[in-house]
């Protein structure tokens, strides 16, 4: 058998049968937040949602924990308009609807999720460390891990955008990002010159968070199916397989496992490992020795 004709080649029929939810219900969500924080700023005369759900360095020392994570579902309504909020909600889909079909809706909105802590999380030690004490909002830093996830996947992959007449790979754009964020960051956001504009640091904070995801926790169950398994009396959160052979194989050896590919058989079980690591942490997580690997046993097996 090829192995073209496995299921990391192509695409898995049950994911045409699957309906992805997250950026529906997170789109819808963002924008319903939205209208109440219009409702209660402009027709009720009051900043009760901003001032308990918005990030800022007083009520996190107050204990305000849960502004690291309801930040992110807020927008700016300065003169009720909406262009904070649009320009997330296209990134969101045109970056994520591919990402949420690969990963699934659970696993899209952990990432979310995460990106926007860790994104909190960062803007607070900046602006801790340089005394500026506004606030911030938005779900740009959850935006800017999906992103950075997308990259991934798109790591090696030519694409271009319908505004920009040029091709550029994942890890090009991915680059392109971190330098222009990193830039303001310094320039505009420490200094100060930027205001409460932008939140250079979230988007950062958020790309890391996007990073430990993707090296730490994107082979394990999500924690939706952690708790689901966990009412039932079966959780366990289970490392992949790849991860229990290459152990395994280290343990026998003392060392990194060499592949005699003159010995089919050593060669399948090898090939079946990368593929299980593809299965859980996609294709940019290889090492090239592993792909030099799999292009070998292209021609072998």
């Amino acid at each position: 058998m090829s192995i073209y004709s496995r299921s990391y080649m192509r695409q898995d029929p049950a994911s045409f049968n699957r309906r992805d939810w997250a950026i529906k219900v997170i789109i819808i969500t963002l924008t319903v937040v939205f209208l109440l924080q219009n409702i209660s700023r402009h027709w009720l005369g009051s900043t009760f949602i901003e001032q308990n759900f918005s990030l800022d360095l007083i009520h996190l020392s107050q204990g305000w924990i849960h502004t690291l994570v309801t930040y992110g579902f807020l927008h700016s309504t300065s003169q009720a308009l909406p262009w904070h909020l649009i320009f997330n909600c296209l990134m969101l889909y045109w970056f994520g609807k591919e990402l949420e079909t690969r990963v699934g809706s659970e696993r899209f909105l952990e990432i979310l999720l995460f990106s926007i802590f860790t994104g909190g999380v960062i803007w607070s030690c900046v602006h801790f460390l340089t005394g500026q004490y506004t606030g911030v909002l938005g779900a740009s830093a959850g935006v800017f891990g999906i992103m950075y996830i997308f990259c991934r996947y798109r790591w090696n992959s030519p694409m271009s955008f319908l505004f920009i007449p040029i091709q550029f790979t994942g890890q090009q754009l991915l680059w392109v990002l971190l330098g222009f964020q990193a830039f303001f960051l310094l320039f505009a956001e420490i200094p100060g010159t930027a205001g409460a504009a932008t939140a250079y640091s979230a988007h950062l904070g958020g790309m890391l968070g996007a990073f430990v995801y993707e090296r730490k926790l994107m082979g394990i169950s999500t924690l939706t199916d952690f708790f689901r398994r966990l009412t039932a009396g079966q959780a366990t959160m289970e490392m992949p397989k790849w991860t229990k052979r290459a152990e395994a194989a280290k343990s026998r050896t003392g060392k990194r496992f060499k592949v005699n590919t003159t010995d089919r058989p050593a060669m399948k079980k090898e090939v079946d490992r990368i593929l299980d690591k593809i299965n859980s942490n996609g294709f940019g997580a290889l090492t090239d020795e592993e792909k030099k690997l799999l292009d070998n046993a292209k021609d072998l097996l």
